[in-house]
Parts: structure tokens; C-alpha cells; sequence
């Protein structure tokens, strides 16, 4: 039975992202063959999943959905009912009633303990740069501090501080929570600890199956979308905003958090995630994009840091973010791997274009860890030509004429592959996507003149530095206004800046002073700012 089972999934697996007529009725027929198997409680059952989750973010039609779906089911069924399931094959694989074994930040787990369909607790400390007794010190109370100069393990400190086993993670965090006024620090030292964390649902929401949001009218393929004008998709008009009622975005964000914590991943606008930025764009073929900002204590003072959660059908496919700085971006995308082998390329340009449109970005920047650098899958898989397909070029001149010689051999020599060398070598530059034919800004061009300023005038004094450009930034706009903690960070630097660039321009200065007290809480109107800076 179990090698009818495993035929049954090899020739799935062959046929899952092909839509053909004959394909589709032979995926309707495994579909119904398996239904009729016994599912084991082994890797197998992991496979499946896999393969059913690419079908209904990619379903051929209703039927094959509704296959897939009731298939889901009965694994649900199946995983709920099991007295034990062997954790060395289930933990972390994101199925319905099995657990996530791993680390979360501070802040993550602190939502996490709020959580209502899941249980979490403490399991370990892995690979910790310190001890609970060096953290407990900085926050116990005196007459308790004696407890961690007794050489306990970090166990044993909390059985001598009578912590019960189910208030553990909630004594840490209630003990690393004194030093909130301190987040940076705070962050260092709980990630120190290495906590590592169980969670446990309670139902079947919290699975890889059964996050996600709702669809009114599911997109059915009838080919996995390779080749497209994706210069015509950037420059498409967004379709007009959808109004959400309050209840439809507070469950996105459910499912965008939810999503990361299933599938072992964070990231800071999750984490930090400033609900009020939060956006919902419904596009063509399946897609809605989500994007979303930080809360202004956890934000970069000049630059947005912009979140994405992209949907396929419903269910997060995608993940990343950007960078943002007037019109130009550093962005980022990962695919979950239950999606990949779809419709990555039409995804990242679906991203790209609500970026650009939204923001008005004209540059577009990716790290060479996208397609390599510190990254055997991405020399492994050419990720290279991944992004020069999409228009991304090497920044390095001599690397861009490389990669264009290397495009032409592609073109002419069939069965031709770029050598591992090759790849390799393009990673010492990144790439880049150039929208407008114009010398775009980059944080990076301000940031050098900075550095330079604070070297030669200030002999590296960064504190000296700050405190006199402030001075001047603020008799030069007659500044009298009232800061909070977060609009003094943003002060600081848009100061450095003004002074390292000399900017003397009334209008200017007046947006930046704008820009000051509008960055911490509206990073849509900060970026209008920008752009209207540097629009000359």
C-alpha cells in the first residue's frame, strides 16, 4: 500500500505545476486514488502536504481544489487523532497539531505568549553567549541577586528561584521586560540566552494549511506564468484600493504574523509591525500583496524599513521587504518553500510594481546573498539569471559586461550553463534595476559624505559631531519646537545631513523639518517628503 502511495505522489509531484488538459485529468485521478490510501504517520504524510498546498495556491479549476482541500482535511484529521507523533519528523514542519521547536526575539514571543491558539513554553537554551545568571543579575531584586552567584545552570537558577516549569517563559520575559526602557539591550541579552520555545496549537488555524486570508473568488491557472512583459506589469496601474473593514485587516495581520512564527522566520516589520501602515493590494492571477511599517521606537531614522507578505490564492507564499529612501530601494523576497517552482518571477514583479507605484521608486537594489554570496542555493540554481531575466543588472561596470556576454552565449549555445566560477564572481557586486534614466540618491551617497564630515572636522568625535550640527540645523530653521525621543533620533541625523551636504536652501530645510516630526508616524507622508526633497 505504501508504495502504491509513494507512485502515486512521484507522478503528482511530476505533473503538480502543469496544466495541460491530460495533466489536469491525471491530477484529478491521483488526487481521488489517493484519497482511497491509508496515510502513514511518516515523511510521507510531509511530501503530501507539500504537494496539496502548491495545488491550491495554484489550483487547474474547482474540482482539483476542492480535492486538495478535502485532502488537507483528512491529514488534519489524521494528525489530530495520532496518540504520538514522532518529533523528529513533525516538529517544525508546520502541519496541522505539530509543533515549532526554535528561537523567536523578545518581542515575538512576548506576542507570542498572547496568542490564543497556541500554547508556548520554554524548552531549551541552545548555543547561549551567556548564562541566565549574568542577565538575572541586571534584574532581580537584591534579595534575590545571591541565587546567581551560586554557579547554577541556567535550569537549576530557576528551580532555586521556585520558577515552576509552565511560568518559566513568562518569568523571562516579565524579567527581561525592566529593561524595555533599554530595547537594544534588552534584545541583546535575551537573544543571548538563546531561548529556544515550544509552541503547541490548539486547533488547526495555526498550520501551514489553514493560515490564511480570506479569498472571495479563488484564480485558476491554466499555466504556471514564465514569460511576460514585466516591464508592462511595473508600469500597470494598481487596481483602485479595496476598503477593508477593521475586522478583514486585523485578520491579516493575524495571518502575516502567524506566518512567520509557522514557518520558523522573522523579520523586524512583522515583529515590530506598526499596525496603522498596514495596506492590502489585490491584484491579477490570485496575488494580494500586503505591505507594512514599523512602530516609530523601532524604526531607522532616515531610512523605511517595508515589510511584504505576498498572498497566492490566500495563503503566504512570500515574504520580505525594502528599504526605502526617496526613490530608491534596497529590496528583498524570499519564496516559502511549499511555493516555489510556481509563479516566482510574476510574484517579485508584482511586488516591484506595488513598491514602485506606491513609492514612487525609479532604483531597485538587491545583496548579493539573493543569488549567492554566502549562499550555495543561490549558485546552485543560477540565481543570478533569476533577476537579469527581470531587468536587474550587476552594478560593477565590468561585471554588467560580463553578465551581457555571458547572456549572449546563453542565447546562441543550447544546453549552455554559466560556469560555478562565473556566478561566483558575479557576487562581488549587487544588482540593481534602473527604472528612470536619472542619478537616484541612495542613503549610502549621504552616509559617506557624513563620515567624511565627522573625520575631518570633527577628528571621528561622533557625539561632538551631532551636538553641533544639531546647533547649527536648528539656528538655520529657527527651530523652537518640542521633541520627542523619537523625533530626536530623526533630528540627529537629518542634522548630520544637512550639514554634510551643505543644504542651505530655505524650501529644503523646511522640509526636512517636516520630515522630523512626520517620519516616527506616517511613513507613506514621509516618503512624499522625500521625494518633493529630491525632486530637483
Amino acid at each position: 500500500m505504501s508504495s502504491n502511495l509513494s507512485k502515486a505522489l512521484d507522478s503528482l509531484s511530476l505533473i503538480v505545476n502543469r496544466y495541460s488538459a491530460e495533466d489536469n485529468s491525471k491530477k484529478t485521478e491521483l488526487l481521488r486514488r489517493i484519497s482511497e490510501i491509508k496515510l502513514p504517520l511518516n515523511e510521507t504524510i510531509l511530501t503530501y502536504n507539500e504537494l496539496l498546498l502548491f495545488i491550491c495556491a495554484y489550483p487547474d479549476n474547482a474540482q482539483i481544489a476542492a480535492l486538495a482541500e478535502k485532502e488537507l482535511k483528512r491529514i488534519t484529521v489524521l494528525l489530530k487523532s495520532a496518540k504520538k507523533l514522532n518529533p523528529d519528523i513533525f516538529n517544525n514542519s508546520g502541519l496541522p497539531h505539530t509543533s515549532v521547536l526554535t528561537g523567536f526575539s523578545f518581542d515575538c514571543i512576548q506576542w507570542l505568549l498572547t496568542h490564543p491558539d497556541i500554547n508556548i513554553k520554554l524548552s531549551s537554551f541552545e548555543n547561549p553567549s551567556f548564562d541566565l545568571n549574568e542577565v538575572l543579575r541586571l534584574t532581580l531584586p537584591s534579595l534575590e541577586k545571591s541565587e546567581t552567584t551560586a554557579g547554577f545552570t541556567n535550569f537549576e537558577l530557576l528551580d532555586a528561584l521556585l520558577v515552576k516549569e509552565k511560568d518559566r517563559l513568562h518569568f523571562l520575559i516579565s524579567e527581561l521586560g525592566k529593561l524595555n526602557h533599554l530595547p537594544y539591550v534588552k534584545d541583546h541579552l535575551f537573544e543571548g540566552l538563546g531561548s529556544y520555545v515550544e509552541l503547541t496549537p490548539k486547533n488547526k488555524s495555526f498550520s501551514k494549511s489553514y493560515n490564511r486570508i480570506h479569498v472571495e473568488k479563488p484564480f485558476y491557472h491554466d499555466q504556471i506564468l514564465k514569460r511576460f512583459d514585466h516591464e508592462a506589469l511595473l508600469n500597470t496601474g494598481l487596481p483602485k484600493t479595496k476598503v477593508y473593514a477593521r475586522k478583514e485587516i486585523d485578520a491579516a495581520i493575524s495571518v502575516v504574523k502567524n506566518s512567520m512564527a509557522i514557518y520558523e522566520r522573522e523579520t523586524d516589520p512583522v515583529t515590530y509591525m506598526d499596525e496603522r501602515s498596514f495596506s492590502l493590494y489585490e491584484l491579477e492571477r490570485g496575488v494580494t500583496v500586503a505591505i507594512y511599517g514599523m512602530i516609530p521606537e523601532r524604526q531607522l531614522p532616515l531610512e523605511s524599513y517595508v515589510g511584504f507578505t505576498l498572498f497566492k490564492n490566500g495563503l503566504p507564499a512570500a515574504y520580505g521587504g525594502a528599504w526605502i529612501f526617496g526613490e530608491y530601494a534596497n529590496f528583498g523576497i524570499n519564496i516559502f518553500e511549499s511555493f516555489r517552482g510556481g509563479e516566482s518571477g510574476y510574484m517579485m514583479c508584482q511586488l516591484l510594481r506595488v513598491y514602485k507605484q506606491v513609492f514612487n521608486i525609479s532604483f531597485f537594489e538587491v545583496e548579493a546573498y539573493q543569488f549567492g554570496l554566502d549562499n550555495p542555493d543561490g549558485i546552485k540554481t543560477g540565481a543570478f539569471w533569476f533577476y537579469y531575466r527581470y531587468g536587474f543588472r550587476p552594478i560593477d561596470s565590468k561585471l554588467k559586461k560580463i553578465a551581457k556576454d555571458e547572456s549572449v552565449k546563453i542565447a546562441k549555445r543550447k544546453n549552455y550553463h554559466t560556469s560555478k566560477k562565473v556566478l561566483v564572481q558575479f557576487t562581488e557586486s549587487n544588482m540593481g534595476l534602473q527604472l528612470a534614466v536619472k542619478k537616484i540618491v541612495s542613503l549610502y551617497d549621504i552616509s559617506e559624505k557624513v563620515k567624511k564630515l565627522i573625520q575631518k572636522q570633527y577628528f571621528s568625535n561622533r557625539v561632538l559631531a551631532e551636538k553641533d550640527s544639531v546647533m547649527r540645523f536648528k539656528i538655520k530653521t529657527l527651530w523652537a519646537k518640542s521633541l520627542n525621543t523619537n523625533e530626536e533620533k530623526v533630528l540627529k541625523e537629518i542634522a548630520l545631513w544637512a550639514e554634510a551636504m551643505q543644504i542651505t536652501d530655505a524650501k529644503k530645510l523646511d522640509l526636512m523639518c517636516q520630515m522630523i516630526k512626520t517620519k516616527p508616524i506616517d511613513l507613506y507622508k514621509y516618503q512624499f517628503l522625500l521625494l518633493n526633497f529630491f525632486k530637483n
